[in-house]
């Protein structure tokens, strides 16, 4: 059977590709296997594969196999067919995808990274959770059950986010990443966007010096589970990018793995090669932290004049701890109105 479903993998891939003549030769191929087997329904559901890949909406079987329409799976009398093995039975039915097959949803052509889980279907077909169950309420009378879509990664939005936070947020919206570098100095951020996140089987690790063989060959343990994500959450200050790209989105810096191995040494070359996103956190502007402190106030039901609020970010700045040290600050006045 792995012969077969080589073929319904590879036919599957050409497609995604654009690779229709490839994907069409496949699934020809795939219909004479099970012709081969007389497996005439199996046949016949190829071939009608083969010719929506084409954009063919009908072809005669005979033109393909060499004979009539005694071919086709209908025109066969059930007691006519041959008994197929117990394997071809259970290859038959629905089962789940491999989780290591990077496959889309037949029905809504979305990737598993984006729906979850897939369940897959001996042709080659596969279906996410959203689209069975619209499949359900389809067929009046079919007592399907299909369990919960699995939990996804969601924000949670934040009172006030500075310039890094924002950036951050948006480029994690898109990029959805299994193994992120956050890095950036103290009070820049990194601690208050990684506490709005919210997913499933998600760890954060600290690095503050090199990890241990055993940490290391944990964490990749974990990640080696499709489902699971991490972060390596490092202070330091934010290297220059090998590149900045201009899209739809703004600018977009690229760190280069050399580059970013210079600026935290004690994250193994191995770690470094598995990151797939970097979220930078540089020190917040001035007028980062006054808009910062004036959100922070209000928050605290403290009323203070202009004068004051660009004190308490000067002595931030001062102590080189930027919006940790802001907050501290703001936290040690009481709730009231101050006057200039």
């Amino acid at each position: 059977m792995s012969e077969i479903r080589n073929l319904l993998s590879s036919a599957q891939e050409a497609e995604m590709r654009g690779e229709k003549a490839e994907a069409v030769r496949l699934l020809r191929k795939a219909a004479e296997y099970y012709r081969d087997r007389q497996l005439l329904k199996k046949a016949a559901q190829m071939l009608r594969q083969a010719r929506r890949v084409e954009g063919i909406a009908d072809e005669p079987t005979d033109a393909v196999f060499g004979f009539g329409s005694e071919f086709e799976a209908d025109a066969v009398p059930e007691v006519a067919r041959p008994r197929p093995d117990r394997e071809l039975v259970e290859q038959r039915g629905p089962q789940l995808a491999d989780p290591a097959l990077e496959a889309w949803c037949s029905f809504c052509c979305q990737p598993k990274a984006v729906v979850g889980p897939l369940v897959a279907g001996p042709a080659g077909a596969y279906a996410c959770a959203a689209c069975l169950r619209q499949s359900a309420q389809l067929m009046p009378g079919a007592e399907v059950v299909v369990a919960a879509a699995p939990e996804v990664w969601s924000l949670t939005a934040l009172a006030h986010e500075l310039p890094a936070q924002r950036r951050a947020r948006d480029r994690f919206m898109r990029l959805r990443p299994r193994l992120a570098l956050v890095i950036g100095p103290e009070g820049t951020g990194k601690t208050t966007w990684l506490s709005s996140l919210r997913g499933p089987d998600v760890r954060e690790v600290e690095v503050t010096s090199r990890l241990s063989a055993d940490d290391e060959r944990a964490l990749l343990d974990w990640l080696a589970v499709p489902s699971r994500s991490a972060f390596l959450v490092v202070r330091a200050a934010v290297p220059t990018p090998a590149l900045v790209l201009q899209g739809e989105h703004g600018d977009e810096p690229v760190h280069d793995t050399a580059t970013l191995a210079a600026a935290v040494p004690h994250v193994s070359p191995t770690l470094l090669a598995r990151v797939d996103a970097v979220h930078a956190f540089e020190p917040p502007s001035e007028l980062a932290l006054f808009d910062l402190a004036t959100a922070l106030a209000r928050t605290r039901r403290v009323s203070l004049p202009e004068a004051a609020l660009i004190q308490l970010v000067s002595l931030a700045l001062r102590a080189q701890r930027g919006a940790h040290e802001l907050a501290t600050l703001i936290a040690r006045i009481p709730p009231g109105t101050y006057n200039p």
